[in-house]
């Protein structure tokens, strides 16, 4: 592809660090990209993930608008399209609803001959007309693990949700999807199996594999430890990470020199501090680190631990801790852990939201070192080759590539 013969708009609510090597990677392959993020903050990502600011794109700020539909939107996107004439537009949740409730944008969309795209993962997304059936058996939390799928309201939004998801599917050249699930769920919406293109997701692991060589030679920040369970994330309820330290307590007896590394920040801190303290674990045995930022650091605890655990909810710290070869355990949450952990190979599953399950697992990998050993190359081999920033941008670029195509332009 020549330079810059295909322009991409994508809209996004901010611009968390893997996006920003993610969009810096598909500029250098040729892809002239614009990128629009709200004036004022963002309300679609959550709080206190980390935004970071400019790339080697061209990056528009436009006022973000919480709609009569009540998700937010950006009134004066049809005038940029007008004005920046891209090939292609990806939305991601809840932009791409502007497709069905903003007639503006459609025309702008139809006059400069631009392709609108679908991003998402897609999660908490019933298959169409299986809406009560989905939900009976994948309940809705938010964040602070309130029910959110129950009432004759929330059934009613989502039996018009999907009405609207039908008819945005029904306009777009295709979807991006982080998860092969995006099979089982999209047809069903009337999307071609040929329109599904699945790039993974990825974390910027060409600056975590430099990073890791740094790591590798710094002095180490803990004592060592064979036995070292480790978890990165923002401490919120539906990340389960209570979840995890009553697991934990479960095994400490049996393997007295187990150890539990949490870090991050968030609003379920001192509620896991107390808990941590009403097991009995000390401070020796359950590390509270606090929010770290810093790669060369957060890096450091991941090199020094045996096994990562994400006991709810997730995002791309499975792949991080792949990066620096650990076995993953996990349930099966948003999808994308699928495609990442096969069962046995590079890590387990648990039962979601079991305790016992998570305890049995951590036990069957503590002892078994060498299998441990063997699980955590085994994660570091899918990151170097198969999903990476790299292979992750040529997806998107392929996909870019075949939608210009069936769209003539």
């Amino acid at each position: 592809m020549t330079n810059h013969d295909m322009k991409v708009l994508f809209t996004f609510g901010g611009i968390p660090h893997y996006l920003n090597a993610l969009l810096n990677k598909l500029h250098g392959k040729g892809i002239e990209i614009t990128v629009v993020t709200p004036q004022k903050g963002n309300a679609t990502i959550g709080k206190g993930v980390k935004m970071v600011e400019g790339g080697t794109y061209r990056h528009l700020m436009t006022p973000e608008k919480k709609m009569f539909y009540g998700k937010s939107a950006y009134p004066a996107l049809p005038d940029i399209l007008r004005q920046e004439q891209p090939d292609i537009i990806v939305m991601g949740w809840p932009y791409f609803l502007q497709i069905f409730f903003q007639p503006r944008l459609r025309n702008a969309m139809k006059t400069c001959g631009t392709r609108p795209v679908i991003r998402e993962i897609p999660f908490q997304t019933p298959p169409y007309g299986r809406i009560k059936e989905y939900f009976r058996t994948n309940p809705m939390y938010d964040e602070s693990m309130r029910l959110m799928s129950r009432g004759t309201a929330f059934y009613l939004r989502q039996w018009f949700t999907a009405k609207v998801r039908k008819y945005c599917y029904a306009q777009v050249a295709g979807t991006l999807n982080y998860s092969t699930a995006a099979y089982d769920i999209l047809p069903s919406y009337g999307v071609k199996k040929e329109q599904i293109h699945v790039t993974y997701n990825s974390t910027d692991t060409e600056a975590l594999l430099r990073e890791k060589e740094a790591v590798l030679a710094a002095a180490p920040l803990l004592p060592k430890s064979e036995r070292r369970l480790l978890h990165i994330g923002r401490l919120v309820k539906w990340k389960r990470v209570d979840l995890l330290i009553d697991a934990f307590a479960r095994i400490v007896s049996r393997y007295p020199d187990a150890e539990l590394v949490i870090v991050g920040d968030g609003p379920e801190l001192n509620n896991l501090k107390r808990q941590a303290e009403e097991l009995k674990l000390s401070k020796e045995t359950i590390r509270f680190i606090g929010a770290v930022y810093d790669p060369k650091e957060l890096g450091a605890y991941m090199n020094e631990s045996t096994v990562y655990v994400l006991a709810g909810m997730g995002g791309l710290s499975i792949n991080d801790a792949m990066t620096y070869g650990l076995p993953v355990l996990c349930s099966v949450c948003d999808g994308t852990e699928r495609d990442l952990v096969t069962d046995g190979v590079n890590g387990l599953f648990f039962q979601e939201g079991d305790a016992e399950s998570l305890a049995e697992k951590i036990e069957t990998l503590f002892a078994s070192p060498a299998r441990c050993k063997e699980m955590g190359r085994e994660s570091e081999r899918i990151i170097r080759e198969k999903i990476n920033i790299e292979t992750v941008s040529e997806r998107y670029l392929e996909a870019f590539k075949e939608m210009k195509k069936l769209s003539g332009k």
